[in-house]
């Protein structure tokens, strides 16, 4: 029995790494066979990088349903603090003074940062990938602390290719403070909540000041 647990343990954590590693790859082709049709500026790669997201995360929804596993995108219940919540980022986003002032590239850049990343990382890594730790593990601690480092380990593919390319700025290397910060508190709220709508809520929140 103690084989088979660990066994299951194992099959999951490699399925995670799978999962990265496939995601990562697909955005990084993506990007590369796309942007020599545009354009190189950081606005573009940003487009490029955010309908790449939309398709992985419709990708990850699909392949959630084949395995039969649930997202837990929703609170079980939906009180007034969810409400709340929700209307406030959505004006904090729309009254964003970037808004009014560098027009249609700060509100795609919004829309980019604050609404379709966390979406996509937060529907993998606090949906899919927890809820999927959650069957072979009984610690809550155990899946916590997994899910910090996965996080992590995923904001390190962002910046291999720059460090490939020889750009080894330290403020590459902050992304992964980033990336382990992020987990941590994303991880605490999923924790507590028990569902994605507040990590996303959250995690959209901390973009918008942090971008």
């Amino acid at each position: 029995m103690e084989n088979s647990n660990r066994r299951n343990r194992l099959t999951v954590i490699l399925e995670a790494f799978i999962l990265m590693i496939a995601f990562q790859g697909i955005a990084e082709l993506a990007e590369w066979l796309i942007s020599p049709f545009f354009p190189d500026t950081r606005f573009n790669k940003k487009m490029i990088n955010m309908l790449m997201m939309i398709v992985l995360t419709i990708i990850l929804i699909c392949y959630a349903k084949t395995k039969k596993q649930t997202l837990s995108f929703f609170s079980k219940k939906l009180s007034k603090r969810y409400i709340i919540a929700t209307c406030v980022t959505t004006v904090l986003f729309i009254i964003a003074p970037s808004n009014f002032v560098q027009g249609f590239s700060s509100v795609m850049s919004i829309i980019y940062g604050s609404i379709v990343t966390p979406v996509y990382e937060e529907l993998l890594f606090r949906g899919y990938v927890w809820n999927r730790f959650s069957k072979v593990m009984s610690s809550k601690l155990n899946i916590f602390l997994w899910n910090i480092a996965l996080f992590t380990i995923w904001h390190l593919f962002y910046i291999i290719p720059d460090m490939i390319s020889g750009n080894w700025d330290v403020l590459q290397l902050l992304k992964l403070v980033a990336g382990l910060g992020y987990g941590t508190i994303l991880g605490l709220i999923r924790l507590k909540t028990e569902n994605c709508w507040a990590t996303i809520l959250a995690h959209g929140i901390m973009n918008f000041f942090m971008i």
